[in-house]
């Protein structure tokens, strides 16, 4: 890498961070005046526990509970702030006639293009490693609402009639996904036509994972009688057999949690077969989908303000830009999280790739240089 290209990727990445800084504070400004109250609330209640001052318990809360955030926001608007960063890069080029400059020295304006997508790419390998390594740590604290501000993470959730691989049902009043805690469970197992077969009452359980399932106590089998819809049987039962893990539980409940997974946890949940559903799948596919959509929607972008001609209007190209590449960004990022019928899961979730690639090469082959 010679100056000219390291003059390129620092003044790209440097707008980069300073454009991904602005949207992240005025993002969580928002935040915090629309929910200030919510703040304010169990920052007094943490003042008086604690006996420390208001203020500096309310920017504690403020900063436990979005904080973490940065590692969400960076991997949602990695693409965005990408086109905008190499925006601002050449705009400050083109003012400052460093673009005919370049081309006077006999260097194309391809060399320019080329630095930027250098720079891209290791900040969409970095979005990758974020995702893989970081996320799933914050998981649990990332999904929290502003109800369990100042708390570890998620205390308690409700599992709402969940069905597991073998077609069972599962309610339980709350599950604790810290400690595998379960209370006041309800299982009915079905027959093969859906038919309830058996109720399975118990006051409290415990996910097993060496076991993959949860052990009752006090738990009470009840067979039915099918035709007459009555209880046959009875029978004591300490363990019930099943894939609906903890981590399975608040993945079915939230969609975002289950994007903040690593791909092994993914392949787990998968590989577990407890449901029919394609989510995961398109999870999984849509993680790589994503980041090559990050890289072909700047390529798309860049010829927009990549112009050999100094006395062209940059804001009317910007806004051309703007008109053009930012749905077409979210609006692949959000085609790979729809059931497209007909399609498996996979290419569904490569099919804006496919549209998106030809173009991206299409622009960079017509650009004038």
């Amino acid at each position: 890498m010679n100056l000219l290209d390291r003059h390129i990727v620092v003044r790209y990445l440097s707008n980069f961070m300073l454009l991904f800084g602005l949207l992240f504070v005025f993002a969580i400004s928002i935040d915090v005046v629309v929910q200030f109250d919510s703040f304010s609330d169990a920052a007094k209640a943490r003042a008086e526990a604690t006996s420390t001052a208001y203020p500096l318990v309310l920017a504690h809360a403020i900063l436990d509970f979005h904080a973490p955030r940065i590692f969400q926001f960076y991997a949602f608007m990695t693409g965005l702030v990408g086109i905008g960063a190499a925006g601002f890069t050449l705009v400050q080029m083109h003012r400052t006639r460093e673009l005919v400059a370049i081309m006077a020295a006999g260097v194309p304006l391809q060399r320019v293009a080329a630095a930027i997508l250098a720079a891209q790419l290791g900040i969409v390998l970095l979005q990758l490693a974020d995702q893989e390594l970081v996320l799933p740590r914050l998981a649990a604290r990332l999904v929290r609402e502003h109800e369990s501000i100042l708390q570890p993470g998620i205390e308690t959730l409700e599992a709402p009639l969940m069905r597991d691989g073998n077609g069972d049902l599962l309610y339980a009043r709350t599950v604790d996904p810290r400690t595998g805690d379960a209370a006041s469970v309800l299982v009915l197992e079905r027959d093969e036509d859906g038919d309830s077969v058996a109720r399975i009452t118990a006051d409290r359980a415990e996910w097993d994972e060496a076991a993959s399932g949860w052990r009752l106590e006090n738990g009470m089998r009840m067979g039915t009688d099918s035709a007459e819809g009555r209880t046959a049987d009875r029978s004591p039962i300490d363990f019930w057999e099943t894939d609906l893990s903890p981590r399975m539980l608040m993945t079915r409940r939230s969609l975002n949690f289950a994007q903040m997974l690593s791909l092994a946890q993914l392949r787990e949940l998968r590989d577990a077969g407890s449901t029919t559903d394609a989510r995961l799948e398109r999870t999984i596919f849509g993680r790589f989908s994503g980041a090559l959509v990050n890289l072909l929607v700047p390529i798309i972008a860049i010829p927009f303000f990549l112009v050999r001609n100094p006395g062209v209007a940059m804001l009317s190209r910007s806004l051309q830009a703007a008109v053009v590449t930012i749905p077409l960004l979210i609006g692949a990022l959000a085609a790979m999280t729809v059931a497209i019928p007909g399609l498996p899961a996979g290419v569904g979730a490569f099919l804006p790739v496919a549209l998106l690639l030809p173009v991206a090469i299409a622009r960079m082959a017509y650009l004038e240089t």
